[in-house]
């Protein structure tokens, strides 16, 4: 369906033209992992490089040493904890997530030093902010479920009590932008007519964004959520009886202002739209400067904080590519796929492309997180069926 609609009131696009001569590739580094372990995965990673993850069921850290190499660190388990899997990671490196404590989730968070843990009451963190607070599912029975905002001195904050968030049975915490400012999943219906909608809460006052995911349709997709309440989501919509595919940016927190750089409603028209990976939040598709990495049909696309939008030509050989992450200073990581179905990643700034190639032997699967320092962080795997994070410098 999506392919048969096309965009309408957007700014002007802006074809990217023929790509300068490309740079010499990038080649990322595994990250280390403990022997024997054929599954690690990063989920996270703070603007002064540490990254979080779970290798077979333990919680793990990295950092890069000065002068060194990458160290990895296993976060310790609270008393009776048998394993725990990682979440997120503030701006400090405290990691969270949730540990089975005599066969049961619990919602934890680690010190600084990964040394110690602190139980949080709640079933599992799915959410960090950079600073705090962390949103935590309370549970319910399954398949209801609610989630608080809990701070760093554990007074929490229930995300209910408004039509936008009292709308569903269940709401999970994607994104935290910081103590005031939060992105919340809203699930509602039965069977194939369920639908979960991106709800924005800032401050007590919630938003509901113009997309939904549903059966019927299709996953919508939303950016992780800026501390002033930026968002960036795509999906279907339905105005007044009007099914439209929107890509839309969402400023100013609540109520602020919905920018439209997407939406189509007719046929033979291009489509434009973030890419999710396996949830309906994307890392860092929304720079800190406002940029937007993503889509045009099958061609990657910026959006610059002003709203204008680059279109990446297609190299050769390759037969789709989309923006998968955006930093500031228009830098944006493409994830590209070749005619072969081979799966590459390359920079993107400035109409100039640099190959990021994979460390010998693996190939990418999914992008982590590209921080405005200059960290890509991905998840790669062999030909054994081994999994493992490698992290690219860029500048």
């Amino acid at each position: 369906m999506m392919n048969a609609l096309a965009i309408v009131a957007v700014p002007l696009l802006v074809a990217g033209g023929v790509s300068a001569p490309a740079a010499p590739p990038l080649r990322g580094e595994l990250l280390p992992a403990p022997a024997g372990v054929a599954s690690v995965t990063a989920v996270d990673v703070s603007p002064f490089g540490v990254v979080a993850g779970t290798a077979d069921g333990l919680p793990q850290r990295w950092a890069r040493a000065p002068r060194g190499g990458w160290l990895r660190h296993q976060l310790a388990l609270p008393e009776g904890a048998t394993s725990g899997t990682v979440a997120g990671v503030t701006d400090l490196g405290e990691a969270a997530g949730a540990v089975t404590v005599g066969g049961a989730s619990r919602a934890v968070r680690w010190s600084v030093s990964g040394r110690s843990a602190t139980l949080v009451p709640g079933i599992r963190v799915d959410a960090v902010g950079p600073t705090g607070p962390w949103g935590v599912f309370t549970g319910g029975a399954e398949p209801l479920g609610e989630s608080d905002l809990v701070a760093r001195d554990g007074t929490r904050t229930p995300l209910r009590g408004t039509p936008e968030l009292d709308a569903g049975y269940r709401r999970t915490v994607a994104s935290v932008g910081g103590p005031r400012t939060a992105l919340v999943w809203v699930t509602d219906g039965i069977g194939r007519g369920i639908t979960a909608r991106p709800v924005l809460w800032r401050d007590g006052a919630t938003l509901r964004l113009p997309v939904v995911s549903s059966f019927l349709l299709s996953p919508a997709c939303v950016s992780r959520v800026l501390p002033d309440g930026s968002v960036v989501a795509s999906g279907y919509s339905n105005d007044g009886g009007t099914i439209a595919y929107q890509l839309v940016k969402h400023v100013g927190g609540v109520p602020g202002t919905d920018v439209v750089l997407g939406r189509a409603t007719a046929s033979g028209q291009p489509v434009a739209g973030l890419t999710c990976d396996t949830t309906q939040t994307s890392a860092n598709t929304l720079a800190s400067d406002g940029g937007v990495a993503g889509r045009v049909d099958q061609q990657a696309a910026y959006w610059t904080p002003g709203g204008e939008v680059q279109l990446v030509p297609l190299a050769e050989g390759e037969r789709s590519a989309t923006g998968v992450a955006a930093a500031s200073g228009g830098r944006m990581v493409i994830r590209s796929e070749g005619e072969d179905g081979t799966v590459r990643l390359s920079l993107w700034q400035a109409g100039v492309r640099t190959a990021l190639a994979a460390p010998e032997g693996w190939s990418v699967s999914a992008v982590v997180e590209l921080t405005d320092a200059g960290l890509l962080v991905a998840q790669v795997s062999n030909a054994d069926g081994t999994v493992r994070p490698a992290a690219w410098r860029i500048r």
